[in-house]
């Protein structure tokens, strides 16, 4: 097994930030670049992006035609973050914030969050001038799907404050003016399909609700480029998210047709919707993935102590919770109150519901 080393940069930073805590420049500034490069060995370029994150951290001051300094005033710094109201289990929320958590206190800051109901609950006057009181830094907003008309819009808009949402859609972007990251679903549904394709599937279904990410004729469109447009067996199934009942209704749309013009293969759109698809298919004595494979995306469940384990296109929420911690930070030291959209990567963990078996392997 190859063992990866820490990058130079991360190296020197945290060389650095031990050097900084145990007092070692209290008396004086940091010795200047070319110096300090030489005795830690790495080029300028290096100590450079170190130091950048040690002031993006508030424990050092760049002070022009002195040099560096220890910031003995630094108190430590305090992210807000807005959660969504809904406590469901399928929501990003509960997954990107550890992260958050995680990546601030590893920069000497502090979390604060609330829910979007609690700052919409009063008067926006006397939101806006307690955010600015609490002496945040920026705020992380974890809501997403924005219409335009919400009055938490302009509550974050008025505090003046870099507001950045990590896990949200391009369309926000536009809506907001907001700083967001998101997930490209077009690709993720393309990628789910190629691999389900590569498996040797061509009747596949795609089990997704009402309120489509990418639209039905972009969906198709992804059909053509697969080569697999004009299936009969290739369809969109939606139904309302998290109605158990309307989801179950719509998975006995797929699975009560004729035995040869049922799906092999089933993508679902969420992991809530997999659950329900396996809850269906043991009930029917339908194997996985012998007569179905099941792909979701999400992967945010547990997909290993599922019977048989999920396959899942994934995303590192609490990656996507650390870099967000950092791109506020950034923006704030810039001087930025937006970006433009950012895609944060997704992956495939495949597991036992997409696995040919040896059976299938011989067929």
């Amino acid at each position: 097994m190859q063992i990866r080393k820490a990058p130079k940069t991360e190296a020197v930073y945290e060389l650095l930030k031990g050097r900084i805590a145990a007092g070692a420049y209290a008396d004086g500034p940091l010795p200047v670049e070319p110096v300090l490069a030489g005795e830690l060995r790495v080029s300028r370029k290096t100590l450079r992006a170190a130091l950048s994150r040690l002031a993006l951290e508030n424990l050092i001051l760049r002070v022009k035609g002195e040099g560096t300094f220890v910031n003995r005033a630094a108190g430590r710094r305090k992210i807000l973050v807005v959660v969504r109201n809904a406590e469901d289990i399928t929501l990003p929320d509960r997954f990107i914030l550890p992260g958050i958590q995680q990546q601030a206190l590893e920069m000497n800051m502090t979390v604060e969050t609330c829910t979007c109901l609690s700052l919409s609950a009063g008067q926006a006057q006397d939101t806006v001038r307690r955010i600015r009181e609490s002496d945040c830094c920026g705020i992380i907003s974890l809501e997403s799907n924005f219409t335009g008309s919400e009055p938490l819009i302009g509550i974050l808009k008025e505090t003046g404050l870099p507001v950045l949402l990590p896990h949200a859609y391009a369309r926000d972007a536009e809506v907001t003016g907001f700083a967001v990251m998101g997930t490209d679903y077009r690709q993720v549904i393309r990628d789910g399909l190629q691999y389900l394709v590569n498996l040797g599937h061509r009747r596949i279904s795609y089990l997704g609700f009402r309120e489509h990410r990418i639209g039905r004729e972009e969906y198709f469109r992804l059909l053509e480029e697969l080569g697999l447009a004009g299936s009969a067996d290739l369809y969109v199934r939606s139904a309302s998210y998290n109605r158990r009942e309307a989801i179950l209704e719509s998975i006995d749309g797929l699975f009560s047709r004729e035995r040869e013009k049922r799906p092999t293969a089933v993508l679902c759109f969420s992991d809530f919707f997999a659950i329900c698809l396996y809850e269906y298919l043991h009930a029917h004595d339908l194997r996985i993935p012998e007569d179905v494979a099941v792909l979701s995306i999400g992967g945010m469940i547990g997909c290993d102590f599922l019977t048989p384990p999920l396959s899942a296109l994934s995303f590192d929420c609490t990656a996507i919770g650390r870099l967000a911690v950092r791109t506020l930070l950034e923006m704030e030291a810039k001087k930025e109150l937006s970006r433009p959209f950012a895609v944060t990567p997704h992956y495939l963990s495949e597991r036992e519901s997409t696995r040919k078996t040896a059976r299938q392997e011989s067929a």
